[in-house]
């Protein structure tokens, strides 16, 4: 198959990872153009693809035949648009878009052009992730029932220099928490309600500091998560798997799956069961099995799929429907904080198809 001629809009810091693994899989992608109004190819020297200062430029002169969308949240609709129109597949950077109402009118466009999507929920690809989802859907706990995850840490002072990060949408609900309520409903099954809270007690900005939710799956398994860039603690996934340098490893684990027969933690894999399969209960020996699994780089698996995606017919991960279930579940958080009232889901799903 030959590669994929891609390209990218926003050349900032996710813009950059994106652009860095194209360069290193030249088997699957070449670099065909890069768009971003501010930065050029002074910043980029090992870039050999030519700099556009927009992305209509870009995709009329470089052509492209797909595109990773990394720019500001409130671009991602109009510019998957942009794309669909011309019958460019995309992979569009979490959020896909900054509302349902836009990612709705994404997703009519994406319809009716037949372009393949991905949405940027890299932690899909990520082995441990993968082999949670196999041992999960393999009925190695049983019957699911739980599911609890912490995404606790303080985020430095200096991080809120940046103006937008104090307003309304900068905070760790859609920075943050919407990777794990991504990872629940990949890993537990879709979910059906939300009940949720916020507070920004702590800074006083516009803004959430911290966040909450109990969740119910469409399974009947019953889910909490915290969230909270306020809190000193060793449990984050960026923590316990070191994806990101700018969080200190501590290898700690921060989401339980508690079924009838054993429960799983991630992202350091460890599975508890009892010991003897046949005595069961909380009066009974149990046995921790750590799983070891092949490191890999997310967004080079993320990138290879999405060849496939669109060169074999390959099902996607997380299409772009898929992530607007995402932002739906994670905007129901804070809506059903602001009502004090239990947020049911389906009704958004459908306002996502209609």
């Amino acid at each position: 198959m030959k590669p994929l001629r891609i390209a990218v809009f926003g050349a900032g810091l996710i813009g950059r990872r994106h652009i860095d693994t194209i360069l290193a899989c030249p088997e699957d992608a070449e670099l065909v153009g890069i768009a971003d109004p501010l930065i050029g190819a002074d910043k980029y020297p090992q870039v050999r693809a030519p700099f556009f200062k927009s992305h209509t430029e870009l995709l009329d002169k470089a052509k492209p035949d797909a595109v990773v969308i990394a720019t500001p949240n409130s671009l991602h609709g109009p510019q998957g648009i942009d794309c669909a129109r011309r019958g460019i597949h995309v992979i569009i950077e979490k959020p896909v878009t900054e509302s349902l109402e836009t990612a709705a009118a994404l997703l009519k466009e994406v319809r009716r052009a037949g372009v393949k999507t991905l949405t940027g929920h890299h932690r899909r690809y990520a082995a441990p992730i993968r082999a949670a989802k196999q041992m999960l859907s393999d009925g190695r706990i049983g019957r699911l029932v739980g599911v609890s995850v912490l995404w606790a840490t303080r985020k430095p002072d200096a991080y809120f220099d940046v103006a937008w990060r104090k307003a309304p949408g900068g905070g760790p609900v859609l920075i943050n928490l919407i990777h794990e309520i991504d990872l629940m409903r990949h890993l537990a099954g879709e979910m059906s309600s939300i009940t949720g809270t916020a507070s920004n007690a702590v800074r006083g900005f516009a803004v959430e500091d911290t966040s909450g939710a109990v969740i119910t799956f469409a399974n009947q398994a019953v889910g909490t998560i915290l969230c909270t860039d306020t809190g000193l603690s060793p449990w984050t996934i960026e923590q316990g798997t070191a994806e990101n340098p700018a969080f200190a490893y501590t290898g700690e684990n921060s989401y339980r799956f508690i079924g009838t027969e054993g429960a799983l933690e991630l992202p350091t894999l460890k599975l508890w069961t009892a010991r003897d399969p046949k005595q069961i209960g909380w009066d009974k020996p149990l046995a921790a099995t750590p799983i070891r699994v092949a490191d890999t780089d997310p967004y080079v698996e993320q990138l290879r799929h999405f060849r496939r995606v669109i060169q074999d017919g390959e099902a996607p991960v997380v299409s772009a429907e898929d992530g607007a279930r995402t932002l739906a579940a994670t905007l129901a958080v804070v809506e059903s904080g602001k009502s004090g009232r239990p947020v049911e889901l389906a009704p958004l799903f459908e306002k996502l198809i209609a």
